[in-house]
């Protein structure tokens, strides 16, 4: 699904919060929003989602399992290394803004030069962003505090296959959960 359908997702969950919330997405040809938001992002991760507080934001990281199809050449491919991180703002900042980043993978047959988008399934955007609305209620308008997220270990297990680092945009920035998994169980 598109950006289109993952804004009007998030438009129907959070039409009950107090304030106007809305959504927009980071281009990765804008490099200059980006690079602000992940100077604000750099920390330790965990394996699966983690939330972060900082001073002025949050951000939820997820990875997901979803489908890629290559324009160029009509290639298809599913990975469950996609990766996309939601930026929210804190309860000490001025509230309504959530900001979506996707990473893309290259196609392995036709071309490393372009990233092609990841299709999510609407039952997994619908997860992530309800979510993402409890942590907002619970971070900025003092709701009670959602449970963790659970490393389901049937999930986990899915989640186990190769990932190719030279085709994933996260790897590439350098900041894709797989590298510092890998880099942790390597030192372990």
């Amino acid at each position: 699904m598109s950006f289109i359908e993952w804004k009007d997702i998030f438009d129907d969950i959070f039409e009950a919060y107090p304030d106007k919330w809305t959504l927009t997405c980071v281009h990765r040809n804008n490099r200059s929003q980006y690079e602000k938001l992940q100077k604000k992002r750099q920390m330790p991760r965990t394996r699966y989602a983690r939330y972060v507080s900082f001073a002025s934001f949050l951000f939820i990281s997820i990875l997901f399992f979803c489908r890629f199809h290559c324009s160029k050449c009509s290639n298809n491919w599913a990975s469950a290394k996609a990766m996309v991180i939601l930026y929210y703002p804190n309860s000490n900042e001025s509230l309504g803004k959530v900001t979506l980043r996707f990473f893309g993978q290259q196609c392995r047959r036709c071309s490393r030069n372009n990233f092609v988008d990841p299709e999510f399934d609407e039952e997994s955007i619908k997860l992530t962003l309800e979510k993402l609305y409890e942590r907002i209620g619970w971070n900025c308008y003092g709701e009670e505090r959602p449970p963790k997220m659970e490393n389901n270990n049937d999930k986990k297990n899915n989640i186990q296959g190769p990932h190719e680092t030279n085709l994933c945009e996260a790897c590439q920035l350098g900041c894709c959960d797989q590298i510092l998994t890998k880099t942790k169980h390597t030192t372990s």
